[in-house]
This record gives C-alpha cells, structure tokens and sequence, in this order.
C-alpha cells in the first residue's frame, strides 16, 4: 500500500510534467523483504506504472532488492537467485540492467556520454552476495579483485566522452555505504558526475548528520556526486527524483523534484571544467591512492 501510494503521487506529477525525460535511471530498492507474493505484486505494479511511460528504463539493484536470498537463504537451501523486478526487467524491451546478475556493471549511452551502471551483484549459484558496498556471504568465493576494478577503470579511460556514472551507492564522500566503490578511485579525469540513492534524504535514523547532505564530492576529486533517495514519503522527507539536464554545450543541471506538492526544491549546476590542481595526472593518482585504503 505503501509503495502504490508512493508510485501514484511520483507518475501523477512525472506526466504533469508532459514526461519530460529521455531515460529514467532507477537506482535500486525496487521490492523489500521476504514474502514471494509480494515481491510478485510490487514488480507487476511497477513494471505497469513505469511501462505506462514508455521511457526505456536503466536499473540497478540494491540491498532490498536481495532481501528474499538472505533471510530465506538458509531457510529454502535457495541454489539460484530470486528476483522478479529484476528478471522482469531483463524480460522488457527497451530497458536495462546487467545480463546476468553476478554481474558487476552495465554501460548504456545517452547522447554522446556513456553512463556506467554499477549495481549490486549475487553469484548465479546463490554461493555469495553483494550489498551495502560489501561481501555479505560467501567471500571466499567471491571472484572479483582489485584487477577487475582497475580494468573497469581502464575502460573508462578509453571512453572517447565525459562519463557519468550512477549506483544504488555513493563514491568515498557521499552518504553512508561505499567500501567497494572506493575499489574505483581514484576515478579517471573524464568521469564528471556520479548518481546515487540509498541513503533517504530527510531519514536520521540512517542518515545521521548526512541526513539532508544532497551533494557531496568524491573525496580528494572534484566530482560531484548527487543523492537522489529517494522516492518514497516514508522514510524519506517526500517522494523526490532528480532530473539531470545536458545541454547543447554540454554543460549540465540537476533538478531536485518534490513529487509530493509538484514543484522543484533546487537546481544545481555543475562546473564544467573541474578546478583541480595543476599538477600532472599521474602524480595527482598517486597522491589519492595514498591516502586511500584498499585490501
């Protein structure tokens, strides 16, 4: 009832807008806990509301989203992941998530810039998991090294475009959860904003002191990462989005929705040229990587 509620008054004000969006990115917690039934019933009712756009749909999943494979893992000796949102957005044209779900990205271009989606992940086999940034089982099995992020890297680098990245997580220097993350930093020079959701704007009780913090930076970067979370009333001060704005020059602006009384709350624009520090890039990785803890 929650969620429908929730849902109604975000598609009630997104087509009072006239649908103003190329691509909706949604940043993971599609469904919570346990109960089959329900799990079924949130990705009908959602897989409806957002079909209704005909907006093709970028997702990626996030801790809720396992919520059924930890608590009834031991339980139903689950050998495979179950994940309806999920696999329903596999099954629909037009929208896109990873291939498989162990899988640690996907990459999707709007206009000219490749945006990387990097999602939570689970072994196809159910042998480990992957949420709030961290191994929560199986890390013995767990198949990706620091070698996997750095070609991720890598592949960035070789990106012929300014980057963007989104993920149910920040970078270091955002809100809440983000040690694996931090396996991607220091993130290359054309990576020019990151999007993320998990921490609820408006929610103390996991927010803390960061409770309203809706931009922050990549720690020792000048990229700016945004908190969208999230689009609930609940937990959350409102049912919020952002909006993210490119225009002709390719300079951007993220609009912060209030879906509840149907207004902007704020509009950010990003510096198109980062004001780092004359210094040559190299250099300037090894200082990061100094000061950053990897294991």
């Amino acid at each position: 009832e929650n969620a429908k509620h929730c849902l109604d008054i975000t598609l009630e004000d997104f087509n009072l807008l006239g649908k103003p969006a190329e691509m909706i990115w949604y940043l993971g917690d599609s469904v919570e806990r346990w109960d089959l039934s329900h799990l079924e019933a949130m990705t009908k009712m959602q897989v409806d509301g957002f079909g209704s756009l005909d907006i093709p749909l970028c997702y990626v999943t996030g801790n809720h989203d396992y919520d059924y494979m930890r608590y009834r893992k031991e339980e139903l000796q689950l050998k495979a992941p179950i994940m309806p949102f999920y696999d329903a957005v596999r099954a629909k044209e037009g929208w896109h998530t990873t291939k498989t779900p162990q899988d640690l990205y996907f990459k999707v271009k709007l206009g000219d810039y490749p945006v990387y989606f990097f999602s939570d992940h689970i072994d196809n086999e159910n042998r480990w998991l992957v949420t709030h940034s961290h191994i929560v089982y199986g890390e013995e099995f767990y198949p990706y090294t620091q070698k996997d992020a750095d070609a991720i890297r890598q592949e960035i680098i070789n990106e012929n475009h300014g980057v963007i990245t989104a993920s149910h997580y920040c970078m270091p220097g955002g809100n809440r959860d983000s040690y694996l993350m931090s396996k991607l930093t220091p993130l290359p020079e054309n990576v020019l904003i990151h999007f993320y959701g998990h921490s609820h704007i408006g929610d103390f009780e996991w927010g803390g002191k960061d409770a309203y913090r809706r931009i922050a930076w990549v720690d020792f970067e000048d990229i700016p990462q945004i908190d969208v979370a999230s689009m609930e009333n609940i937990r959350g001060s409102f049912c919020r989005s952002a909006l993210l704005q490119i225009y002709d020059d390719d300079t951007m602006a993220v609009f912060f929705r209030n879906h509840d009384a149907h207004c902007f709350t704020e509009v950010y624009f990003p510096a198109k040229d980062k004001q780092t520090l004359t210094i040559p890039h190299e250099e300037r990785q090894r200082i990061i990587r100094d000061h950053i803890h990897y294991v």
